[in-house]
């Protein structure tokens, strides 16, 4: 009777919660940890919190692979493990600094590992197995107050036996509900992703639609006018660094600090273009909607020409940030932004034309100008033929877009799209 009673109060506790995260916001809040205050014992702890779960992860997988069930372990009893050396020997070991939290979640998340990979098996596609891991990065906290504690201006870890203190503590509200945390490790430092709830605030907008095309020469181009191309390139330090690397023997006490000096390289590179990122889409979303294209970057890629651009720019995380805000509509990739004037025809454009003419109305115009002025079109349309407060959020599709106009509207839409212009037949 106490079981059903205690079960009865789980789900009431668990649709009460759900209840209350339907008026909040998600956000996520990273904190460096402060290395130079870190004593002997805190280092060691750290340490090891990811050197025991790439032990315990790989020893569950070489327990699957020799036909043992993953269902049939029990996390709280899991501490005596086996790991190979350097040399490939055999090496009992007990698991002393991570708790029977992280054991457990290492076990959940290789059991949706597994589940995965029989779904894709099942569509036919062919899939692998799970590899060992030569080092592990995250490590999953998941109960506030448990596994994990603000304490002060410190961070509280279970297993951990002082606070420690970190960076960045300031930036959560007081009134946040605070959940799940990530310990991470970059390979130089220490951070902590903590993940809160806060109440939904409504931020000042003007009522402007502005659209944005994104491209290689130029990252941003707005249906203003406005233009701007950003561009982060590997650093004369890093490329001395990997040639460095290239030259040292491989998995020696050297090569594993010049690799520790790359990390570092790249993980400012990485931050840079986070800055930049971060500023330009808290610029673009002061517009009241703000409509983008979702086109295939990583087909961008493939051309030889243009992949050490796209490798440099920013574009995949300006694109990845707009498409989490609220107020930005993603049009997909099949609508003839470039290609359509506001005649209705359509005119057979290179990559390397960068002004769009219109052999039947005469119309000039810059080419990523044009595109982000269509964007708005499209949108306008899209938004005028369907119900506003029932439109959803998300990428549109040229097929819903087309199913929603009216018939001599979408009459029009097809018959502009096979009507098609050269230059050769402009000539």
């Amino acid at each position: 009777m106490d079981r059903i009673s205690k079960n009865i109060k789980i789900k009431e506790s668990i649709k009460s919660t759900r209840l209350k995260r339907r008026s909040q916001s998600c956000k996520t809040y990273r904190f460096k940890v402060d290395k130079s205050s870190l004593n002997r014992a805190q280092k060691e702890s750290l340490k090891m919190f990811f050197v025991e779960a790439k032990r315990v992860y790989n020893y569950l997988l070489s327990e699957i692979n020799s036909g043992k069930d993953l269902y049939s372990y029990d996390y709280k009893n899991l501490k005596d493990i086996k790991y190979l050396d350097k040399d490939k020997n055999e090496v009992d070991y007990h698991v002393n600094y991570i708790g029977s939290s992280v054991i457990a979640n290492t076990i959940e998340l290789m059991k949706d590992s597994i589940k995965g990979l029989s779904v894709l098996k099942k569509h036919g596609l062919k899939v692998g197995g799970l590899r060992f891991k030569s080092e592990c990065n995250s490590i999953n906290l998941r109960q506030y107050g448990i596994t994990h504690k603000i304490k002060g201006s410190k961070f509280k870890i279970q297993g951990i036996k002082k606070p420690i203190r970190v960076c960045g503590l300031n930036q959560v509200p007081d009134n946040a509900d605070l959940t799940t945390a990530k310990l991470l490790y970059d390979g130089n430092d220490y951070y902590i992703s903590l993940t809160c709830f806060t109440g939904k605030t409504v931020p000042q907008r003007n009522d402007k639609t502005i659209g944005i095309d994104l491209g290689c020469s130029n990252t941003i181009t707005t249906s203003d006018g406005e233009k701007l191309k950003v561009s982060i390139e590997e650093s004369e330090r890093l490329k001395g660094l990997q040639t460095k690397l290239s030259k040292q023997t491989k998995r020696s006490n050297n090569w594993y600090k010049t690799r520790s000096k790359i990390r570092k390289e790249y993980c400012r590179m990485n931050n840079k273009k986070d800055d930049i990122a971060n500023k330009i889409v808290h610029k673009l979303t002061q517009n009241g909607t703000v409509v983008i294209q979702d086109d295939q970057i990583s087909e961008w890629k493939e051309n030889k020409t243009l992949s050490k651009t796209i490798q440099h720019s920013v574009i995949g995380r300006i694109k990845t940030k707009l498409k989490r805000k609220d107020n930005v509509v993603a049009l997909d990739q099949w609508f003839p932004t470039s290609k359509q004037c506001s005649c209705g025809a359509r005119v057979d454009l290179k990559l390397s034309d960068r002004t769009f003419k219109c052999p039947v109305c005469g119309a000039v115009e810059d080419r990523d100008v044009h595109a982000a002025k269509n964007m708005i079109v499209f949108y306008e349309k899209y938004k005028s033929a369907g119900s506003v407060d029932s439109m959803p959020r998300k990428t549109i599709t040229y097929k819903k877009f087309l199913s929603v106009m009216s018939g001599q509207e979408a009459r029009l839409a097809l018959a502009a799209g096979q009507i098609r212009y050269s230059q050769n037949q402009n000539r």
